[in-house]
């Protein structure tokens, strides 16, 4: 029998595009093992929306208590003398709330836990942004795993890298979609499962996500497909151009120490002709000799912009369209007639140590990411 995940998303923590991106994800896992959404019933504009992925609905029951200050007394009982490691105690965190009348609130999930269940995934709610109702669900959830003895993987859509981490460490594993929530929590919650996704799905996860961002994880599904490209190796895009031939001969000169660790993808356009040669056999005869150095290298067409999403780095001999384009994805420009200076997510580069020093820190990088399938696969296999 097919190995189960269970995904609970809810009306504040989706939009169009992460919709379309749930159903790729639950295509492209489907062989291995079978994704299925749930939602709140009381969500029924969500269920409206999202009903290209089945979502299954399921109640919700909430129990409030009737006298505030006595739930309040029950629960210091039961917390006793525990604390912070600054010296405040658990039970007294919750003046804030419990003493508010109607505040102590239990919150029932009633959700049908199919046979042969692997996983629960949700997004981890935070303070700035998510709603009341969204946090009470997500804290009923992890109690229901908790009882049916499943792992729960929580992911980031609002920012993770806050000095709020308990609700993160409510979860067996995080994905986060930022370095710096990837380095902060790794340093915090130690003893988590913590993952870093690729920019191309890390961009989905935003409420300013386009189609270009869906496009983008698309194309990249696509051709680490068809090129076979591994996990641990990281990919150049190069806006190549064909008034630029010797530039490029020459960046790519350099880069070659490290050509067993990269995939080159080259843009290339219907206009960028010499005499009888198309671009792509320029590139193919010019560059022949210092192809050979690079694990593999493809051909993407320049009217595609949101191809480049599939590379950890956009390496380009000059400032082009390209590298105005896309400011998710670092833009290194090597120009040995040009001042270096680093602006947001460009870097200026005039030396050839420096650029392959730059080159390297991106393949470093490249190795702490993970993409969203991998991850569900490791959790359903080692189910902790």
């Amino acid at each position: 029998m097919k190995k189960k995940v269970l995904w609970l998303i809810q009306s504040n923590q989706t939009t169009p595009v992460i919709i379309d991106f749930l159903q790729t994800m639950k295509v492209r896992t489907a062989q291995v093992l079978e994704l299925i959404f749930i939602v709140p019933e009381t969500a029924s504009d969500l269920i409206e929306k999202a009903k290209s992925l089945n979502p299954v609905p399921f109640k919700i029951q909430t129990r409030t208590a009737t006298d505030s200050y006595q739930a309040y007394l029950a629960k210091r009982k039961a917390l006793g003398d525990a604390g912070f490691t600054d010296g405040l105690l658990f039970s007294d965190t919750l003046l804030l709330d419990d003493l508010g009348a109607g505040n102590v609130r239990q919150t029932i999930l009633m959700i049908d836990l199919p046979e042969n269940t692997h996983g629960l995934v949700l997004q981890v709610p935070m303070p700035l942004g998510s709603s009341e109702a969204e946090e009470r669900i997500f804290h009923s959830a992890i109690l229901w795993a908790r009882e049916n003895q499943i792992p729960v993987l929580g992911y980031e859509l609002l920012p993770l890298d806050t000095r709020w981490t308990l609700t993160p460490s409510m979860v067996d594993g995080i994905v986060t979609r930022t370095f710096e929530s990837y380095e902060y929590l790794k340093t915090r919650l130690s003893h988590k499962n913590i993952w870093l996704i690729p920019e191309y799905e890390a961009s989905i996860f935003s409420s300013i996500a386009t189609t270009f961002n869906l496009n983008g994880a698309k194309a990249s599904y696509h051709y680490k497909n068809e090129y076979q490209i591994p996990a641990q190796r990281a990919v150049l895009y190069l806006p190549h151009n064909v008034a630029m031939i010797y530039e490029y001969q020459e960046l790519i000169q350099i880069l070659t120490p490290l050509g067993n660790k990269l995939h080159l993808m080259f843009s290339i356009g219907e206009d960028q002709r010499r005499g009888s040669y198309s671009q792509q056999e320029t590139i193919e005869t010019i560059y022949a000799g210092q192809l050979k150095s690079f694990a593999s290298f493809s051909f993407h067409n320049i009217n595609n912009p949101w191809e480049m999403m599939m590379a950890d780095a956009i390496v380009a001999g000059s400032s082009c369209f390209n590298t105005e384009l896309i400011k998710d994805i670092p833009a290194i420009i090597y120009d040995p007639g040009l001042p270096e200076i680093t602006r947001g997510n460009k870097q200026k580069i005039n030396s050839k140590q420096t650029l392959l020093s730059a080159v390297e820190a991106i393949i470093d990088f490249h190795q702490h990411r993970t993409d969203f399938a991998n991850i569900l696969m490791m959790m359903i296999t080692h189910r902790k």
